[in-house]
């Protein structure tokens, strides 16, 4: 019989996620930021676990996955070397500038999506739905809002 997710060790795949994730990130921060984000993504979609009877290779991944996820958000630190003012806010327009181009070449990049896709992207990142729900919502299998979103990827890297 199968054990349902409501019943499994959390404090126990908690532990051993932090584990993974400061073998990674290598800053206790950092390993609490990519546990808890991926724990809740494991909690969400719990029911898609291939082996519920050992959930912890699955929830490891996920970790690692969000562990990656934060070294690509992950700002370069700031010297410990006083800058002057005028750098600090030129400095500041720059980043701003690269934001706006950013979201520019975002929404270019998703205008050149047929509807239908553009709708598979504003599901899941938009409304954060899960593949399961989206796959409810479109009525098709859910291995088929998977590819499809795989692909869509795939197409915005292209355009991006």
């Amino acid at each position: 019989m199968a054990v349902a997710a409501e019943h499994w060790d959390w404090t126990l795949i908690r532990r051993r996620c932090r584990a993974e994730a400061l073998r990674i990130l290598r800053r206790p921060q950092d390993a609490e930021d990519a546990v808890q984000e991926a724990l809740a993504r494991a909690w969400r979609s719990r029911h898609a676990c291939r082996n519920p009877e050992a959930p912890i290779p699955w929830c490891l991944q996920i970790t690692r996955n969000e562990a990656i996820r934060l070294i690509g958000r992950r700002q370069p630190r700031a010297s410990d070397e006083p800058l002057d003012e005028d750098y600090v806010e030129d400095a500041g327009a720059g980043e701003e500038r690269l934001r706006v181009l950013l979201r520019v070449d975002v929404r270019r990049a998703l205008e050149n999506l047929p509807p239908h896709e553009r709708q598979l992207i504003a599901l899941r990142y938009l409304h954060d739905y899960s593949h399961s729900e989206i796959a409810k919502l479109l009525e098709i299998p859910e291995a088929t809002a998977r590819v499809r979103l795989h692909r869509v990827h795939r197409r915005l890297e292209s355009l991006l």
